[in-house]
């Protein structure tokens, strides 16, 4: 599969987020005819014409862990295999998973595959060059993460500015993007923090919008950079497919 000319792939953790802030994330997308993947927390999480993962949260203070009867003492393949099952309810046809804080564990592998899940995106790699997806054991293709709107607000690295992003350098570039953080467009951690708690109400984040240089900028920035320079644009998805069909699995007659 190459991947040398930089392919960049658009995906959302979704976090969440009411309809209308992820309304208007889908909208920045289907006004530029560009597919991207969100990977879902909740139930009632409409993206058509986008493709869906899912976003398990494995955390003891999740509602998801909470609603597991008998909790405290079950296993922690119960609790996951509970968490992954729950999570995919929300989004059946899912065959990717990020889970919610990178959480990565390698027996959730096998738990993931037994769900039909291909490829899993828990990995961040930021800003280095020449990625490119990896097999996984239990035949799980991996593919890292480039950027993220969140590791730029607390880190600043790429100062919201897509072209130090290098999108056209080789390399698959995965871009991870939450729907409150681009809505907000929040510049830095400390405004992130204090807004977490209107996150319920989509007409008080849209008030507070920053208005400089955030998240949202760097996406809108990114969605042109790609257009304007022609840079390949695919799904996960369709990165899993690609890869599955040019390297077989390496350790397999």
């Amino acid at each position: 599969m190459e991947l040398s000319r930089g392919t960049v792939c658009f995906s959302v953790d979704v976090e969440w987020a009411t309809a209308p802030v992820i309304d208007d994330l889908v909208r920045l997308f289907d006004d530029r005819g560009v597919r991207a993947t969100f990977f879902v927390t909740h139930p009632g999480v409409t993206v058509d014409g986008h493709e869906r993962g899912i976003h398990p949260n494995f955390r003891r203070d999740g509602d998801t862990y909470r609603a597991l009867s008998g909790a405290p003492a079950a296993s922690d393949a119960e609790v996951h295999d509970h968490v992954i099952a729950t999570t995919l309810s929300y989004a059946p046809e899912a065959k990717g998973v990020r889970a919610h804080s990178l959480r990565y564990d390698s027996t959730l592998l096998p738990l993931y595959r037994r769900h039909g899940i291909e490829y899993e995106c828990s990995y961040r790699l930021p800003l280095v060059e020449g990625l490119r997806p990896f097999w996984q054991q239990h035949d799980i293709v991996a593919i890292p993460s480039y950027y993220s709107d969140y590791f730029d607000l607390v880190t600043h690295a790429a100062h919201f500015d897509a072209a130090r992003l290098r999108l056209d350098t080789p390399g698959l570039k995965v871009l991870d993007f939450h729907p409150n953080v681009v809505f907000t467009n929040v510049p830095d951690e400390a405004s992130y923090r204090s807004m977490k708690d209107w996150y319920g109400d989509p007409d008080r984040l849209l008030a507070n919008r920053h208005t400089g240089p955030g998240p949202r900028t760097v996406l809108l920035q990114a969605l042109e950079y790609v257009r304007a320079r022609g840079i390949p644009v695919m799904t996960l998805g369709e990165i899993n497919r690609r890869w599955r069909e040019a390297n077989p699995v390496p350790w397999q007659d």
